[in-house]
């Protein structure tokens, strides 16, 4: 199923073809600081443009929820507004000029006419001449028609804009036109665009009511003071944050209890102190009314984001179900008067129940604008009758307000059906005129606006869809199975962020939809339904596209709805194998231990070999090693040969994994001299391989055997009480999150057990007493991807902040680019590399003098090393060295 418009991604030129804007035109062609504009590409992301600008002290004023990867060219399709549309308005009220390629080639340049000169432009039989004389007769034959059935509200974005050429009086921009036609008309290779300051000082109230109805009540009498944004969140949206543990942290952080609204309120000022009378003077207005009964006021920005982070995770949480019943966004885009809207959205909730069905409420309160989103199974019969007639009564009840059915998300396949119901048939013909005028050989993205397929003709799933049900070796019953868990990817877009954050490592570097989340998640939907024909590819052509996933656990924790492509890799390379057979790259390297084990018996003679020329050679002809990479050298003294063994006094044992024990046993001794100096009695204990390299690499049967064995080996520790303590996180992953759904049965429950008592070394250390020297004046913090997925780099962050004299400073460099084994191979050498290139290591080669980079991953280390010659430290190893005296 489809929705409006494309401003996550390119524009369309043509049925079934689409151009990524965003990966090659997305520059800024020219800024007027002065004036207050830019002349930019479409395919730049907003959060992009608005780093760009932010030095200037300007930004471009639609400030929409994906931000992070939405493209002006894609905003300019839909007319997007965002939260602050109450006092920005639209997209069409910032877009000044384009440069446009028509359907028959050439090349116009849209923007202000005068009056006076707009004969001129009418004149002649080019396509641009046509175009300028059907739109000034449209316009003028339909004002009357125009003026009684166009909504008369801020947020209306459907059909084409003929209202803004209704007045002869003013200039003729046919640059209006192009703005929300969703690609119809043309496509935009630049546009001038109006920039706005950045607010001096802001501040936001937020408010918890008892019942949404209360919080829609209260939105006429907030606007009378003015406020830059009105935000809402109903019941069923809060509920699902509380199932993030990240989400939940923050709604904690400034909401009490369990409310049934919350609204999200935001003023402007140009000095800080004015911002609390105006604040205060919403709540008194409010409390004398009786509405609202808890009022958060943040002045402070870290306290503001927290409230618009949790606002702005509402799209995602209203994609969380797993069930084969979704939350839809089939009419969450409508928009009435503000001041009728608690009346409308009573009435809307009451046609949701009527077809037995609830739906989750968000968004836009200020401007009438709420996205409602109806829960429906579209995989059933009854689904789809139910899908249909709800869009049918919703489209009534918008007439009957008066309101606008696309508020701000475009027509696309959803909307169009009614487009003739919600203009009349006189204004629908002038809008297939206006298409038939610019595009009369439909070459550009047809079927949207007018002439559309029936509601129901591009259903992703559809009446009598069987979930396929693949035997599996991790647990996917919460989801139903595997297919249920590929399903939660709704397409939101997240993963094509590459400002901020971890996920995508892969798509940050080539830009590639085949190589985001959400491109890799549509290609596991269609196997699985036995339907990659559709999408050109073969069983090799699934493998090439999960081939450069990292598997960092970064769409776990980042992606809205906790996609963990990580797993569904490893669940189809098991399969893969399975037909085609393990490959020796995957059966050696998936055997790292074991390799390792055997090596260490030779250890001078294996670091000879593997650094010799030919050993480089041989690794790269046999096992797909890059000959440029620095394998890592083994130690000649392992440290299970050397730390203590784990006795009855014990009360921590440290998970002694592959890299500690055979190539760094220096970072085992230094967590067990920093474990005993903070108080602790540890020790080693015997295990297996955590299973991480057979996970990795697809060989689940070896990786269930290893997560049996070492539930039993490890059981009798955590059930005695003690803590197992690991220095590698993607070790600790395997054992806490991948061993437990690798199992059933009671295998499962002693491996559940022991997950619950390991931690990882910062973590542990944080609420014990260490006493510590002066350090060094920056420690540059690189978050190794798996620790961040857990949640756990700010423990680590916190610890080495209680080291006297330094600064801590997190890179949020994202993924290093090694990634395990990944970063070894000779077909990934180079987007290894670029992905490093991205922020890391940049990073390194730039520090101040006297800094030190401290990174708990083994792979992020060698990355660093391999690339900028430079050493990371392990924490352990810092603090060990900053120890005091006699402090073990």
């Amino acid at each position: 199923m489809r929705g409006g418009g494309t401003s996550q991604g390119g524009q369309s030129i043509g049925a079934g073809v689409i151009v990524d804007a965003s990966k090659y035109l997305n520059r800024i062609l020219e800024l007027n600081v002065e004036e207050r504009w830019a002349r930019v590409e479409p395919g730049i992301v907003l959060d992009e443009l608005n780093a760009q600008l932010k030095s200037h002290n300007l930004r471009f004023a639609p400030d929409i929820s994906t931000a992070s990867r939405a493209t002006v060219g894609g905003m300019m399709g839909n007319n997007s507004c965002g939260a602050r549309s109450v006092l920005y308005g639209k997209t069409i009220d910032h877009v000044l000029e384009q440069e446009v390629v028509l359907s028959d080639g050439t090349v116009a340049r849209f923007g202000p006419v005068a009056p006076s000169d707009l004969d001129a432009k009418c004149a002649g039989d080019s396509l641009e001449a046509r175009c300028y004389r059907a739109v000034r007769k449209l316009a003028l034959d339909h004002a009357g028609e125009i003026d009684r059935r166009f909504p008369k509200v801020l947020r209306r974005v459907g059909g084409y804009n003929l209202d803004e050429f209704a007045h002869p009086e003013r200039p003729f921009n046919l640059a209006k036109l192009m703005v929300g036609s969703e690609g119809t008309l043309g496509v935009v290779l630049e546009a001038k665009v109006n920039l706005v300051p950045l607010p001096k000082a802001k501040a936001v109230l937020a408010i918890q009511f008892a019942e949404l109805l209360e919080s829609l009540a209260a939105t006429p009498v907030i606007l009378r003071h003015g406020p830059s944004a009105i935000e809402v969140m109903d019941k069923f949206i809060l509920d699902y944050t509380k199932q993030s543990p990240a989400l939940d942290a923050l709604r904690r952080s400034f909401i009490e209890g369990d409310p049934g609204s919350l609204l999200c309120v935001e003023f402007y000022a140009d000095r800080p102190e004015d911002l609390p009378p105006r604040l205060q003077a919403v709540e008194q207005d409010l409390r004398g009314r009786g509405l609202g009964y808890r009022y958060h006021h943040a002045y402070d920005l870290p306290g503001q984001a927290k409230v618009w982070s949790l606002r702005e995770a509402a799209l995602g949480l209203s994609m969380a179900m797993k069930d084969e019943a979704k939350s839809l966004s089939f009419v969450e885009d409508t928009a009435v008067s503000p001041d009728k809207l608690r009346d409308y959205i009573d009435e809307f909730l009451q046609l949701i129940h009527r077809h037995g069905t609830s739906a989750g409420i968000y968004a836009h309160a200020s401007v009438g604008c709420l996205h409602v989103r109806p829960v429906v199974n579209l995989k059933t019969e009854e689904g789809v009758r139910k899908f249909e007639a709800i869009a049918n009564d919703v489209s009534d009840l918008v007439l009957k307000y008066g309101g606008a059915l696309s508020g701000e998300h475009g027509d696309g396949y959803l909307r169009s059906p009614f487009m003739e119901k919600m203009f009349g048939p006189v204004l629908y013909q002038a809008f297939r005129t206006v298409k038939q005028t610019f595009d009369p050989h439909g070459v550009f993205n047809p079927g949207k606006i007018v002439d559309s397929p029936p509601l129901t003709a591009n259903l992703r799933f559809g009446a009598g869809y069987q979930t396929p049900k693949p035997v599996t070796f991790f647990d996917y019953s919460e989801y139903g199975g595997m297919a249920g868990a590929v399903e939660m990817c709704s397409g939101l877009g997240a993963c094509r962020k590459k400002l901020e954050g971890t996920m995508c490592p892969s798509y940050m570097a080539t830009k590639e939809e085949s190589d985001s989340t959400r491109g890799r998640a549509n290609v596991l939907r269609l196997a699985m339904a036995g339907r990659i024909g559709e999408a050109g590819l073969g069983d090799e052509g699934v493998y090439e596209v999960l081939d450069l996933c990292l598997e960092c656990r970064a769409c776990k924790a980042e992606c809205p709805v906790g996609v963990d492509m990580a797993r569904f890799k490893s669940e189809f390379l098991a399969d893969y194998w399975s037909r085609h057979g393990v490959s020796l790259h995957a059966r050696v390297l998936g055997n790292a231990r074991a390799l390792a084990e055997l090596s260490s018996r030779f250890a001078s003679i294996s670091n000879w070999m593997m650094s010799s020329t030919l050993g480089k050679r041989l690794g790269e002809q046999w096992l797909g090693i890059d000959r440029r990479r620095a394998l890592p050298k083994l130690a000649p003294r392992t440290l299970s040969r050397t730390g203590p063994r784990a006795a009855n006094d014990c009360d921590v044992v440290l998970f002694n994994d592959t890299f500690t024990n055979y190539y760094d046993p220096e970072i085992g001794m230094a967590a067990l001299a920093v474990l005993r100096a903070s108080g602790s009695r540890p020790g080693l204990v015997e295990h297996h391989c955590c299973g991480r390299p057979q996970i990795s690499k697809g060989l689940l049967a070896d990786a269930r055997a290893l997560a049996a064995k070492n539930a039993d080996a490890l059981h009798a520790h955590a059930a005695a009480g003690r803590t197992i303590v690991f220095c590698e996180p993607s070790c600790l992953s395997a054992v806490r999150e991948d061993a437990p759904s690798l199992l059933r049965g009671d295998a499962q429950k002693k491996a559940r057990d022991v997950a619950a008592a390991c931690v990882l070394f910062e973590d542990f250390l944080l609420q014990r007493p260490l006493r510590l020297k002066q350090g060094p004046p920056e420690i540059l913090l690189h978050g190794h991807c798996h620790q961040k997925s857990m949640g756990l780099l700010g423990p680590a962050k916190t610890l080495l902040e209680k080291i006297p004299g330094s600064t801590v400073v997190d890179l949020d460099a994202g993924c290093c680019g090694m990634a395990g084994s990944f970063g070894y191979s000779h077909e990934h050498f180079e987007v290894s590399r670029a992905i490093g290139e991205r922020k890391l290591l940049p990073a390194v080669r730039n520090r101040k003098a006297g800094a030190v980079v401290v990174a708990a991953g083994t792979s992020c280390r060698h990355q660093v090393k391999d690339f900028t010659g430079e050493d990371a430290l392990h924490p352990a190893v810092l603090l060990q060295s900053l120890l005091l005296d006699g402090a073990e």
